[in-house]
């Protein structure tokens, strides 16, 4: 009997030890897979964070070159002088961003390029009616600076071009809105306007 007890308690010291042994392998793994599991959740907000933050960069440089265009077409109305050079600099420099923004949300595959339509849709007609939009703002810039333009031909050409500007504010609304409902997927919520 007392043989007995040794086999127990040699049992139990084993098993004891193998348990220990266990504990101090499997408790560092089980750890490590915790924290590996709170990594990927950080870094896919984080994606998703940039992800956004592209494009709201789209919806802004878009934003900013449709007013630069709208005022200017006001300031024409108004028979106020533009500087054709620093019109050119504005704008270039808005194309400029507007097109990086493109690029940068392509990596999230949001193409804003230039492209075909989809569903009577195209988002480059945002872009190519911007930039229609600014050639015509551009052209009449000069032909006004010239000074030979009536009043009622100034208004005229005025009409035509908030016209043109008009129908790139649409084409932005329609790209704005498919922007906005890409947000809600990303965030898996809804946008709320204020």
């Amino acid at each position: 009997m007392a043989d007995m007890g040794a086999v127990y308690g040699a049992v139990g010291a084993v098993g004891g030890a193998l348990i220990g042994a266990g504990a101090a392998v499997l408790g560092p793994l089980l750890v490590q897979r915790g924290s590996s599991r709170e990594q990927k959740e950080a870094e896919a907000r984080r994606r998703a964070g940039e992800e956004v933050e592209r494009i709201i960069q789209i919806r802004s440089t878009g934003r900013a070159w449709q007013d630069t265009l709208e005022r200017t077409v006001q300031d024409l109305e108004a028979g106020r002088p533009v500087d054709i050079e620093r019109f050119d600099e504005t704008i270039s420099s808005l194309e400029r961003e507007a097109a990086s923004a493109a690029y940068a949300a392509a990596v999230d595959g949001v193409w804003v390029g230039l492209g075909p339509a989809e569903e009577g849709y195209s988002p480059g007609l945002v872009l190519e009616l911007l930039a229609a939009g600014t050639g015509q703002v551009r052209a009449t810039i000069l032909r006004l600076g010239g000074g030979d333009v009536g009043s009622d031909e100034r208004r005229e050409i005025c009409t035509e071009l908030a016209h043109a500007v008009t129908s790139a504010r649409a084409a932005r609304a329609q790209l704005n809105a498919r922007l906005v409902k890409r947000i809600e997927r990303i965030l898996g919520q809804s946008i709320r306007r204020l």
